[in-house]
């Protein structure tokens, strides 16, 4: 059964499929390919209703973006940071990018603490930056780079299935209760687009 159909009959959430932002997703199986530079991008919560959203990707020398990993969390931040930085860790991340409003920058310095001095690792760099840009615009703006440049993989829905779901039920228009996984995902295509030939970093 669809997660469409499922979460019409079960949950009473019908997905309009016709308003969907992303019509498809590329997906990928087997061996990866050769990546430039693993890096991270986080979203952190803006409210107690809101998600963190923190995804690990590969970025090709193609600036193709392969996502490795992702944490999709209400959890407080007191949970949030210790499992940000293992995640970090454990996926070998050359650069984390951390949005800093709404006490990201707090985060992102709680999650350099906790690797540098818990996890006795600085391997990772981590920057935070405050966002200024529409929200609703970047995720619109992006959202066919999306569709065509960022591969997930095969299994993503069951591997993390609130993060599939948003991303599957978020609509072009209307209401969406949560837009931090599009955001987050959004980061991944603004770090990957290429300006000139070159991979811009902001």
């Amino acid at each position: 059964m669809g997660a469409d159909i499922a979460s019409a009959n079960y949950q009473q959430e019908p997905i309009d499929l016709k308003g969907r932002l992303y019509t498809s997703f590329k997906t990928y199986s087997g061996e990866l390919p050769q990546f430039k530079e693993i890096r991270n991008y986080t979203d952190t919560a803006d409210t107690g209703g809101d998600y963190l959203c923190s995804i690990n990707y590969g970025v090709t020398f193609a600036n193709e973006a392969y996502v490795l990993d992702v944490l999709y969390t209400k959890e407080p931040m007191e949970v949030t940071e210790p499992a940000t930085a293992k995640m970090l860790q454990a996926g070998g991340v050359n650069l984390a990018r951390i949005e800093s409003n709404n006490g990201g920058r707090g985060f992102a310095r709680n999650v350099r603490r906790i690797l540098e001095q818990e996890l006795g690792s600085n391997y990772t760099t981590i920057k935070w930056f405050t966002q200024t840009q529409n929200k609703q615009a970047r995720i619109y703006s992006n959202s066919a780079w999306v569709m065509q440049h960022i591969y997930f993989p095969e299994d993503w829905k069951n591997r993390w299935p609130e993060y599939h779901n948003a991303m599957i039920k978020y609509q072009r228009e209307g209401q969406n209760k949560h837009d931090d996984a599009p955001d987050a995902t959004t980061g991944i295509a603004e770090n990957c687009a290429r300006k000139g030939g070159i991979s811009v970093l902001k």
